[in-house]
């Protein structure tokens, strides 16, 4: 990741911890599907790009009740996606992942590629990683 959406992602982060939780509603029976999925093998192989960016997109009691990341990855609240997402410079590569790699980071996945930001999804999600006994912080 880049120092300055680091900076960006960590500023705003702070700055939404406590804020109300957006309008593009997580907790809900909408379950949309995202088709631009990339493996963890292929993450792995993608680490330490400066054009890419991975994010954490838990629900916060998920990413509480296992405080792990992805190396490289900045944790942010899907529930406050309308304000951190602005942040994020539009010619970014975005790959979001949550527990599993189902509907939470592929209902982020959606709103980040309607804002034009090329988006993927871990297929597996954070639960695929640590399975192929990949290193986390």
């Amino acid at each position: 990741m880049n120092k300055r959406l680091a900076i960006l992602i960590s500023t705003t982060w702070l700055l939404t911890a406590c804020a109300p939780q957006s309008n593009y509603v997580f907790r809900d029976a909408n379950r949309p599907t995202y088709d631009d999925a990339i493996s963890v093998h292929d993450l792995k192989e993608l680490d330490g790009q400066s054009s890419l960016t991975v994010l954490d997109v838990r629900l916060l009691e998920d990413y509480r009740a296992n405080e792990v990341l992805i190396p490289g990855a900045s944790y942010v609240n899907p529930e406050n996606i309308e304000i951190w997402a602005s942040n994020i410079p539009e010619d970014t590569k975005v790959v979001v992942y949550c527990v599993k790699g189902k509907w939470v980071s592929q209902k982020a996945a959606n709103y980040l590629s309607e804002q034009g930001i090329e988006t993927y999804t871990l297929d597996g999600g954070i639960e695929a990683w640590q399975k192929a006994d990949y290193a986390t912080e």
